[in-house]
C-alpha cells in the first residue's frame, strides 16, 4: 500500500508520542482530571496556610516521581499568637447565671448550695483544682469534731436521694477525705441539677476549721482517673441548664470595700472586667493547665523560667506557688529576705513595699503584671505589721513536672475565664 509522505509523517509522530506518553511529567500536563484547587482552598476557609505546608509546586516534585510529596522536612509551625475577644463575645446567652461568693480572709471563696428535696443548705468552697463535689454526712461519727454538727447531709430526709454504692476518697493538702458517693438534686444560682453525683464525707481533714464552710464544689474538668461520676458542670450542660461548659471568676479583696466576688456559670459578666481576654490553650484536658512563657520583674533584672513553664489556676490556693529554685530567685530579685524555716518565706520592709517592682507573668508574648499590692501580704502580728511574699516555693518530686500554681492573689488582679468548650483559659483585667 502506497502512502503519501504526509500520512507517513503523521503515523510516525503518533507512534512516538504513544511510546513516550508515560514519561510526560505531571507538572508539564496542561490539563488534568484531578484538580488540586479544592484542597488548596482551605486557605480561604481556615486562614492562610502555615509555612510548613508545601506550595502547589512542591506537591508535584520534578526530580523523584516516587517520593512522597509530604516527606520532606518542614519548618516548625509558627508559635500560637494571643488573640483578644471583645467584652460581649463570651456573654452571649441568657442562660449564664451569676453566683455571689463570700470571701473568708482572702483564703477561701464559697457560695451557698442546696442538696436534696427539700433542699439542705451548705456553704461550698469553690475549687478549680478539684473535680468532685463533697459535703459532710450525718453518718460522720458524733465524736469527730471536724464534722459540722449543724450542717450534715441527711439522705433519709430527701425524697430524691439515690444510693450510689461506691466509696469515695480524696487527698488534699490538709489531709484525706473519705466517705461514699451519692446522687441527689443539687441547686446553685437557681439552677436545679438533677441526679447529681456527690460524695458524703464521714472523715474529713482539718481544712475548714474555724470557717463557715462545709464542703467543696469541684469545678476542675473530669479525667479518666476520676471515675465515671459526672461533674456539676458536665450535668448542667447535659441537662440544658447552660449553653456551654464554661464559667468565670471575679475574686474581690478582703476588707478593701470591693463588691462581692462572683462566679458566672455559662459565660462572663462584662461588668467585672475591662478590655478583652488574653487566651491560652490548655495543655491537659483534665486540668486548667496551660503553658506560660516565663516570669520576670518589671525592672528586667532577669527572667525566671526563661524556656517556659507549665501553669495551673487554682481558686482554692491562697498563695502563688512555683518551683522552689525559681521562686527563691524571683523573691531575691525583689529584695526579699528569706526566713529559713518551712515553708520558706521571704519578708519585706513594709515601709518600702510601695516602691517594689511589678512581677510580670509572660503569656504568648503578653504581660500579666502584679503590683506589690497584689503579691505582698501585710499582716498585724504581736503589735506590729509584717510584710511577706505571697509567692512561695514548693518541692516537686523527681517524677513530677514543675508547675506554677496561680492562686487567689493572681486571680484577684485578673478576671479568669475557664472555657472547656474550646479547651482554653483566658485572663482580663479585673474591674475593682
Amino acid at each position: 500500500m502506497n502512502l503519501s509522505p504526509g500520512v507517513v509523517l503523521a503515523l510516525t509522530l503518533i507512534s512516538f508520542y504513544a511510546a513516550h506518553a508515560i514519561n510526560i511529567p505531571v507538572s508539564q500536563a496542561k490539563k488534568s482530571e484531578w484538580d488540586p484547587k479544592p484542597i488548596l482552598k482551605q486557605e480561604s476557609n481556615h486562614g492562610p496556610l502555615p509555612k510548613s505546608v508545601p506550595s502547589q509546586k512542591q506537591l508535584f516534585p520534578r526530580h523523584s516521581p516516587h517520593e512522597h510529596p509530604l516527606a520532606r522536612p518542614s519548618r516548625p509551625l509558627r508559635p500560637l499568637r494571643p488573640f483578644q475577644r471583645s467584652m460581649q463575645d463570651y456573654h452571649l446567652n441568657i442562660l449564664a447565671k451569676d453566683v455571689k461568693l463570700a470571701n473568708f480572709q482572702d483564703k477561701v471563696y464559697f457560695c451557698p448550695v442546696e442538696i436534696g428535696t427539700p433542699g439542705q443548705k451548705f456553704n461550698m468552697a469553690i475549687y478549680t483544682g478539684y473535680p468532685a463535689t463533697w459535703i459532710p454526712s450525718i453518718h460522720c461519727p458524733s465524736h469527730y469534731a471536724l464534722c459540722n454538727p449543724y450542717r450534715r447531709f441527711n439522705n433519709a430526709s430527701s425524697s430524691t436521694y439515690r444510693a450510689n454504692g461506691k466509696t469515695f476518697d480524696a487527698s488534699f493538702e490538709a489531709g484525706q477525705v473519705e466517705g461514699y458517693w451519692s446522687q441527689d438534686n443539687l441547686k446553685v444560682a437557681g439552677l436545679i441539677v438533677r441526679n447529681q453525683s456527690f460524695a458524703e464525707a464521714i472523715l474529713e481533714p482539718n481544712m475548714f476549721k474555724d470557717m463557715n464552710i462545709d464542703g467543696v464544689l469541684g469545678l476542675r474538668p473530669r479525667g479518666d482517673a476520676d471515675g465515671e461520676e459526672l461533674t456539676v458542670m458536665d450535668n448542667m450542660v447535659r441537662q440544658g441548664l447552660l449553653q456551654a461548659p464554661m464559667f468565670s471568676l471575679f475574686l474581690n479583696r478582703f476588707n478593701f470595700g470591693d463588691r462581692d466576688s462572683l462566679l458566672t456559670l455559662g459565660g462572663t459578666n462584662p461588668d467585672y472586667y475591662t478590655g478583652g481576654f488574653i487566651v491560652a490553650p490548655l495543655t491537659m484536658p483534665n486540668r486548667w493547665r496551660f503553658k506560660m512563657d516565663g516570669v520576670q520583674t518589671s525592672n528586667r533584672d532577669g527572667v525566671v523560667s526563661r524556656w517556659g513553664c507549665e501553669t495551673e489556676v487554682d481558686s482554692a490556693s491562697p498563695l502563688i506557688y512555683g518551683p522552689m529554685e525559681e521562686v527563691d530567685i524571683l523573691n531575691l530579685m525583689l529584695g526579699g529576705k528569706p526566713h529559713h524555716g518551712w515553708p520558706r518565706t521571704f519578708f519585706f520592709d513594709c515601709s518600702k513595699v510601695d516602691g517594689l517592682p511589678d512581677v510580670e507573668f509572660i503569656l504568648n508574648g503578653e504581660i500579666l503584671s502584679l503590683s506589690s499590692k497584689d503579691y505582698i501580704i501585710k499582716e498585724y502580728r504581736d503589735g506590729e505589721f509584717i510584710c511577706y511574699s505571697a509567692i512561695e516555693g514548693m518541692i516537686c518530686r523527681r517524677d513530677e513536672t514543675p508547675v506554677w500554681i496561680l492562686g487567689s492573689p493572681f486571680m484577684r488582679a485578673y478576671y479568669t475565664l475557664f472555657d472547656k468548650q474550646t479547651n482554653r483559659i483566658g485572663f482580663a483585667k479585673a474591674k475593682h
